[in-house]
């Protein structure tokens, strides 16, 4: 297996964010998470491994981040998580 397997998900220069990629039901998940304020980067392959990262990344974005337009974002997404809209969607 490569080693270099997170970097393919955002080619050579990824911006900032969270790209997850699995390509097929049995192939193995890969994640790469880049911070626009610069402090975390990091990337990981394997379905656990994948699932913690984006856990990580999320809470980086919404209580560490230094960037306020990325905490606001993220603190949007954690409020539209816990409050789903009450109307279906036809």
């Amino acid at each position: 297996m490569s080693p270099a397997l997170g970097p393919t998900v955002g080619g050579d220069t990824p911006g900032p964010g969270l790209r997850v990629r699995l390509d097929h039901p049995k192939a193995l998940p890969s994640a790469d998470f880049c911070c626009a304020c610069g402090q975390l980067a990091e990337d990981a392959v394997g379905a656990r491994e994948v699932q913690q990262l984006v856990i990580r990344a999320e809470r980086h974005m919404r209580d560490t981040c230094t960037n306020p337009a990325v905490r606001a974002a993220a603190a949007h997404r954690d409020w539209r998580r816990h409050h789903p809209p009450k109307k279906r969607r036809k």
